[in-house]
């Protein structure tokens, strides 16, 4: 019920308008800050825009970028950080001015500093409104006028902070639980003053490192030229060659079929002047036998052209089965460098798999075959027409050139309308595909008419483009086709001429016409085939772009160490690093850290501070730019990529799954082998996901739906540590591993890793302090560079920035 009625009863799309939401994974679109946070509303101002972004704590950031609102975000946000990333999808909630404000972990992804100024700011965006708050981080609802809290889909207590507390029940334990351990009676009662005062005392400020996205071609929506190779027919050819037999079987069906042209225009010259014989005996012989010639013509064309159909055909088939398994693991292998460009889409990379190699077959298979066919046919008619009056030949092959001339415009400008076409139905599959990703969050935002009219847009670009391609395809069609009759009112003049003069028969000046005739027409059949041909080349030419593109680190090399045995030593030496797409902005600068084996060390540090790039060296998803990383002594570039990867797993802070079983999920730990579902359960078990997933009417073999859509945030998350788990990794990455658990989970567990890292090095990632008390080193990350480090207790006596960070964090 919303006002007393029902929301069935509602306009949806009304409704739905006065509801800001702020989901716990933030979806961002693959275009500018500016865009992004405009698509909470219509008409959103350039002053609107920058207020929402300073209430919603991102305006600082987005400002120390070279192009401000303009920078890229990235496909799915992907240059962003993860507190980044958050606070730009609050400013899109706050610029809708709801009446209605749905915070799903609006600040899960925050780290303390910016989390009580976003939090600040989303309390000052509640007044007057209605705010709905779920969230697992307590201390971020300590201020609510309300707090429900549920227990197995039931309410079991409800009240103000202070009322819920002093009733010592279910919200008081959750409470507890979460509290950070203070370093002595003393620290409490230092920790407790200064807490209070947080208000008036100044947070410590910690500039978050910049993403600068320099690419020029977003901000006028055109796609950077991309270098393409020259690609040739032979070379397009020389892709079939493993399938020469039914290639050479094919070719030698098309040379047959194109022998039946030139020698029906003979026998047709030959009836014809049959007919002016008065014998009638002669005249039923000759037309019995030319009638048993036509027979054996179609017996001879019946034959050949199945067999040409077949054996192109399935070369073609092959062909075109080869080349999409080439060009998606020639993408799975690419850097991941190589995915942060904007061209390399999700939706233009399937572009490339369904159109373009789709389209290769254009000067493959069975074109070939009716190329073959026609050079036969314009071949041997020429031959023919030669031996029978090479005069009237000579004529008519005067006006060839014209026609092969305006074949080649033609070519060349369908081999340039077919690399422009190729951008726009690429950015069109991008939009389609970002859109249906994240229909959720455009359902929400009540975007559905704004992307329907940018993939018009882009289809409307293409529609221009193919406007222009058929003006130019009618003139030189009708141009060619126009002058082959002009070719047969010269040639049937010079002819009479010809006969007139005694240098030629009625019987030769037909031959040579029909064959000519015949011959035109191949001509005019090969050149239909020209637009195929140059969507073939250019298609060709971004397949070729793809196969030869030789990625820096790449995971199918065999070359590489592999030792016996991994220790899980971990160094970083003098490590600085920028992301190869923004390189003017240094992300790590001169990091130097040991891990010792089987320690956890845990990276804290405000968004952007370069703590889950970190976890990216170590899994050389990227190399340092300066610097090395090794592990037990040895740089890991000498190491084997697979190798190394397989003794390392990770947990992300936005777990992804696929679309499969929650067994097959979990399996995809370990890919060397067969997983029995006993050691699935245990994984399960050890994550704390069993018993749920026992609950379930199907089980292990449950569907989680795209991207794990049917489950929670918390539940993805342990699938997501029950996958992690089933590897028993040498080294183990937590990267906000347990940031979306609530609080009986994440005690559980966290008790399950703690457990799991036994005799393993572990590095976690996490704004959440209460999860890394334990640990035997934190590190303090700001600007890329140690700020400070060493144990819980030694950090709140140094009274610095983690002493800061947990006073932010305390809940009582």
């Amino acid at each position: 019920m919303v006002d007393e009625n029902d929301i069935r009863a509602l306009n949806v799309r009304h409704y739905r308008d006065h509801i800001g939401v702020v989901s716990q994974e933030p979806v961002l679109f693959g275009t500018t800050i500016s865009n992004n946070i405009k698509y909470g509303r219509d008409d959103v101002t350039d002053e609107e825009m920058e207020r929402a972004a300073r209430e919603a704590n991102a305006y600082d950031f987005i400002m120390e970028f070279p192009n401000k609102f303009n920078t890229l975000v990235g496909e799915k946000g992907a240059q962003m950080s993860g507190g980044q990333k958050q606070r730009i999808a609050i400013a899109r909630a706050l610029v809708r001015n709801p009446k209605i404000l749905i915070l799903d972990e609006a600040t899960s992804a925050l780290d303390s500093e910016s989390k009580s100024a976003v939090q600040a700011a989303l309390e000052k965006a509640s007044k007057g409104r209605t705010t709905i708050v779920v969230a697992h981080r307590l201390s971020t609802i300590r201020s609510a006028d309300l707090i429900v809290t549920l227990k197995d889909g039931m309410l079991a207590e409800k009240g103000a902070h202070a009322e819920l507390m002093a009733k010592r029940g279910l919200y008081y334990s959750l409470v507890m639980s979460q509290d950070i351990k203070k370093a002595d009676e003393q620290m409490e009662s230092m920790t407790y003053s200064t807490e209070r005062k947080t208000n008036s005392l100044p947070l410590h400020s910690v500039k978050s490192i910049k993403s600068d996205f320099i690419d020029k071609a977003e901000e006028s929506t055109q796609s950077k030229e991309i270098s393409l190779p020259e690609v040739s027919l032979l070379k397009i050819l020389k892709l079939n060659k493993p399938e020469w037999p039914f290639v050479v079987l094919g070719t030698l069906a098309s040379v047959l079929n194109g022998t039946v042209h030139p020698v029906f225009s003979i026998i047709f010259a030959k009836i014809i002047t049959m007919f002016g014989n008065n014998d009638k005996t002669t005249l039923k012989h000759d037309a019995e036998i030319y009638s048993m010639i036509f027979v054996i013509l179609g017996v001879i064309c019946f034959v050949s052209y199945f067999m040409q159909g077949l054996f192109y055909g399935r070369a073609g088939e092959i062909l075109t089965m080869r080349l999409r398994h080439l060009a998606f693991k020639a993408m799975l292998y690419q850097d991941i460098a190589w995915f942060d460009e904007k061209e390399n889409s999700t939706g233009g990379l399937t572009t490339i798999l369904a159109i373009d190699i789709a389209q290769i077959q254009g000067a493959t298979g069975s074109r070939i075959g009716v190329l073959t066919q026609n050079a036969t046919n314009m071949g041997l008619s020429v031959i023919i027409s030669f031996i029978y009056g090479w005069e009237m030949t000579f004529l008519i092959l005067s006006i060839a050139p014209v026609l092969a001339v305006t074949g080649m415009i033609e070519t060349a400008a369908m081999t340039g309308f077919a690399n422009k076409d190729k951008q726009e139905l690429k950015h069109a599959g991008k939009i389609a595909t970002e859109a249906l990703e994240n229909i959720r969050t455009i359902v929400s935002l009540t975007r559905e008419k704004a992307f329907e009219q940018m993939y018009e847009e882009m289809l409307q670009t293409q529609h221009r483009n193919t406007s222009k391609k058929a003006q130019i395809i009618g003139s030189c069609y009708a141009f060619s086709h126009a002058f082959i009759y002009f070719a047969y009112a010269a040639g049937f003049r010079f002819g009479a001429y010809l006969i007139q003069a005694g240098r030629m028969t009625p019987e030769g000046m037909f031959i040579v016409f029909t064959a000519i005739a015949y011959g035109a027409m191949a001509i005019g059949k090969t050149l239909v085939l020209a637009p195929e041909y140059s969507k073939a080349k250019s298609g060709a030419a971004h397949l070729f772009a793809l196969l030869e593109k030789k990625p820096n680190i790449d995971s199918r090399s065999q070359e590489g160490k592999k030792p016996d045995t991994c220790e899980g030593n971990l160094e970083f030496r003098e490590v600085s690093f920028f992301y190869p797409c923004r390189p003017d902005v240094f992300i790590l600068r001169g990091l130097s850290l040991s891990i010792e084996r089987g320690k956890t060390v845990a990276f804290v540090g405000s968004s952007g501070c370069g703590k889950s790039t970190s976890v990216q060296l170590l899994q050389r998803l990227y190399d340092p730019v300066q610097g090395q990383v090794l592990f037990d002594g040895v740089d890991a570039k000498e190491l084997n990529v697979q190798w190394l990867r397989s003794q390392i797993a990770i947990v992300p802070q936005e777990p992804v799954l696929f679309n499969c079983s929650i067994a097959e999920n979990i399996a995809y730990g370990d890919n060397s082998r067969v997983v029995p579902l006993d050691e699935i359960k245990e994984a399960a078990n050890a994550a704390n996901i069993h018993s749920f997933i026992e609950g379930l009417p199907e089980k292990y073999n449950t569907q989680v739906g795209l991207k794990g859509a049917q489950l929670s945030g918390g539940q993805k998350q342990r699938l997501a540590i029950a996958r992690a788990l089933l590897q028993k990794p040498k080294i183990l990455l937590l990267d906000e591993a347990t940031s979306a658990l609530d609080n009986d989970s994440e005690k559980v567990v966290q008790h399950a890793l703690d457990k799991a890292r036994t005799g393993r090095t572990c590095l976690v990632v996490t704004h959440r302090l209460s999860a890394i008390q334990n640990a035997d080193l934190i590190v303090v990350l700001h600007n890329g560079k140690i700020k400070e480090q060493g144990t819980h207790q030694e950090l709140l006596r140094n009274r610095d920035i983690y002493f800061k960070l947990v006073n932010a964090q305390s809940v009582q």
